[in-house]
């Protein structure tokens, strides 16, 4: 195995992508590991901040849970990231508003590829449904119109 491919595998090893190498301890690299997955989640905190405010002490656990499967994008930093963490938490629980009007606002701006986020070109039309405001935004390019529908009674 050349150098580069040894680089290779401790990277996708400290990045959860790959088993860890032979030669290399284990419980080193798996605490390696914890600590940039925990490095990884303090920059998605910064870049979205209302995860923080909606996760709480839960934050650094459930990212853990995320990273375990989640690739490292390469490209968009930490708001890539974040956007991909906020695709998987909502498939396992109701986002908060201002979470879902952030991720509203990222779409709106940037394009999801297989390699993390671009800028997009032109205007997009985006929607998003916020539970406790009980409104819909509907986005155009970066302006933002806000419906509010009546609360229906059962």
């Amino acid at each position: 195995m050349t150098l580069a491919e040894q680089q290779a595998a401790i990277v996708a090893a400290l990045t959860r992508n790959g088993p860890v190498p032979d030669g290399f301890d284990l419980d080193r690299v798996q605490a390696a590991a914890d600590a940039l997955a925990f490095k990884r989640a303090r920059a998605v905190a910064r870049a979205w901040p209302g995860l923080r405010a909606m996760l709480g002490a839960e934050l650094r656990d459930r990212f853990a849970t995320y990273v375990s499967h989640a690739r490292l994008p390469e490209q968009g930093g930490p708001l890539a990231d974040g956007r991909a963490f906020v695709r998987w938490l909502a498939g396992q629980m109701p986002l908060a508003d201002d979470v879902a009007l952030q991720a509203l606002s990222v779409d709106q701006r940037w394009r999801q590829t297989a390699r993390g986020l671009v800028p997009r070109r032109g205007p997009r039309v985006g929607f998003a449904w916020l539970p406790t405001m009980q409104c819909a935004i509907v986005a155009i390019g970066a302006r933002e119109l806000r419906l509010r529908l009546p609360r229906l009674r059962r």
